[in-house]
Protein backbone atom coordinates (compact mmCIF):
# COMPACT_ATOMS: atom_id res chain seq x y z
CA UNK A 1 0.00 0.00 0.00
CA UNK A 2 1.27 3.45 -0.93
CA UNK A 3 1.31 5.89 2.00
CA UNK A 4 2.50 9.46 2.23
CA UNK A 5 3.18 11.76 5.16
CA UNK A 6 0.91 14.71 4.41
CA UNK A 7 2.89 16.78 6.96
CA UNK A 8 6.25 16.35 5.26
CA UNK A 9 7.96 19.36 3.68
CA UNK A 10 5.95 20.97 0.92
CA UNK A 11 7.20 22.44 -2.36
CA UNK A 12 5.66 24.93 -4.73
CA UNK A 13 4.23 23.61 -8.01
CA UNK A 14 2.56 25.23 -10.99
CA UNK A 15 -0.91 23.91 -11.83
CA UNK A 16 -2.92 24.70 -14.95
CA UNK A 17 -6.66 24.25 -14.53
CA UNK A 18 -9.75 25.57 -16.25
CA UNK A 19 -10.98 29.01 -15.24
CA UNK A 20 -14.49 27.77 -14.39
CA UNK A 21 -13.15 24.83 -12.39
CA UNK A 22 -11.00 27.23 -10.34
CA UNK A 23 -13.88 29.64 -9.80
CA UNK A 24 -16.22 26.86 -8.67
CA UNK A 25 -13.57 25.37 -6.36
CA UNK A 26 -12.95 28.76 -4.74
CA UNK A 27 -16.69 29.41 -4.43
CA UNK A 28 -17.01 26.07 -2.60
CA UNK A 29 -14.13 26.98 -0.30
CA UNK A 30 -11.94 24.08 -1.41
CA UNK A 31 -8.27 24.11 -0.46
CA UNK A 32 -6.68 23.67 -3.90
CA UNK A 33 -3.37 22.37 -2.56
CA UNK A 34 -5.03 19.76 -0.35
CA UNK A 35 -7.48 18.61 -3.03
CA UNK A 36 -4.71 18.40 -5.65
CA UNK A 37 -2.41 16.47 -3.32
CA UNK A 38 -5.19 14.06 -2.32
CA UNK A 39 -6.08 13.47 -5.97
CA UNK A 40 -2.44 12.78 -6.86
CA UNK A 41 -2.05 10.35 -3.96
CA UNK A 42 -5.22 8.54 -5.09
CA UNK A 43 -4.01 8.43 -8.72
CA UNK A 44 -0.67 6.98 -7.59
CA UNK A 45 -2.47 4.42 -5.42
CA UNK A 46 -4.69 3.36 -8.31
CA UNK A 47 -1.80 3.11 -10.77
CA UNK A 48 0.81 1.47 -8.55
CA UNK A 49 -1.07 0.02 -5.58
CA UNK A 50 -1.71 -3.65 -4.89
CA UNK A 51 -5.02 -3.55 -6.80
CA UNK A 52 -3.41 -2.08 -9.96
CA UNK A 53 -3.93 -4.26 -13.00
CA UNK A 54 -6.55 -6.53 -11.42
CA UNK A 55 -9.37 -4.97 -13.44
CA UNK A 56 -9.43 -4.81 -17.23
CA UNK A 57 -6.90 -2.17 -18.21
CA UNK A 58 -8.51 0.97 -19.55
CA UNK A 59 -12.00 0.13 -18.29
CA UNK A 60 -14.45 2.95 -17.61
CA UNK A 61 -13.29 5.24 -14.82
CA UNK A 62 -9.86 3.64 -14.51
CA UNK A 63 -6.68 5.66 -14.73
CA UNK A 64 -4.40 4.73 -17.60
CA UNK A 65 -0.73 5.50 -18.00
CA UNK A 66 -0.04 7.99 -20.73
CA UNK A 67 -0.35 11.67 -21.47
CA UNK A 68 -1.85 13.27 -18.38
CA UNK A 69 -2.70 9.93 -16.73
CA UNK A 70 -6.33 10.94 -17.28
CA UNK A 71 -9.28 8.81 -16.35
CA UNK A 72 -10.90 6.89 -19.16
CA UNK A 73 -14.25 7.79 -20.64
CA UNK A 74 -17.13 5.25 -20.70
CA UNK A 75 -15.64 3.70 -23.86
CA UNK A 76 -12.33 3.04 -22.09
CA UNK A 77 -10.43 5.67 -24.07
CA UNK A 78 -8.05 7.95 -22.16
CA UNK A 79 -9.49 11.45 -21.95
CA UNK A 80 -7.23 14.39 -22.76
CA UNK A 81 -9.18 16.70 -20.45
CA UNK A 82 -12.26 16.81 -18.29
CA UNK A 83 -15.18 19.16 -18.65
CA UNK A 84 -17.45 19.69 -15.68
Amino acid sequence: MVTYDMNEGKVSACLYIGREVLKTAKDLGLNLSRVSENALVEAIRRLDGPEAGKEAAGGPGQLVRGVGFGPTNPCGIAASGLRL
